[in-house]
């Protein structure tokens, strides 16, 4: 009877052992990094190209079946001060993107949308990346954890 009690007593300190070891590995939040994707525009466009729209809808799906659990959703859209009404442009092509993402199924998160005008000291010769839109996902895991657990 005392060596079963002893080995019931081993097996209970292995298991807290165990659970500490396992608690002590994530301290906080360890959610896997942010990933993103970016639609260009033309000079002056808010309106998607189809291969544009047909990568978004792919980026989309190939992350819902990755990620279960999704933080939040970030749509930041770009204009340059070289083309007309640049803060209206810079939201229609962040809306027009929010709005395909998420008729495309990305909304198991909380979605966020801003817009970035690019000051650029040249405007003739603003670059393609002052005419997109960023769709960042921030992947969530179970508990704040992602220790492969």
């Amino acid at each position: 009877m005392a060596s079963q009690t002893a080995i019931r007593i081993s097996l209970l300190i292995t298991a807290l052992v165990v659970c500490f070891d396992t608690h002590a590995e994530c301290n906080g939040p360890q959610n896997q990094p942010s990933e993103q994707i970016h639609i260009a525009f033309g000079m002056n466009s808010h309106k998607v190209d189809v291969a544009e729209r047909v990568r978004l809808g792919e980026w989309v799906s190939k992350a819902n079946a990755k990620y279960a659990i999704q933080k939040w959703v970030t749509v930041v859209g770009s204009a340059s001060q070289a083309e007309r009404n640049t803060n209206a442009l810079a939201m229609k092509r962040a809306v027009t993107v929010a709005q395909d993402a998420l008729a495309d199924g990305l909304v198991s998160a909380p979605l966020q949308v801003k817009t970035q005008i690019y000051p650029v000291a040249n405007p003739g010769q603003a670059g393609a990346e002052s005419r997109e839109v960023t769709v960042e996902i921030s992947p969530g895991c179970p508990n704040d954890c992602c220790d492969g657990q």
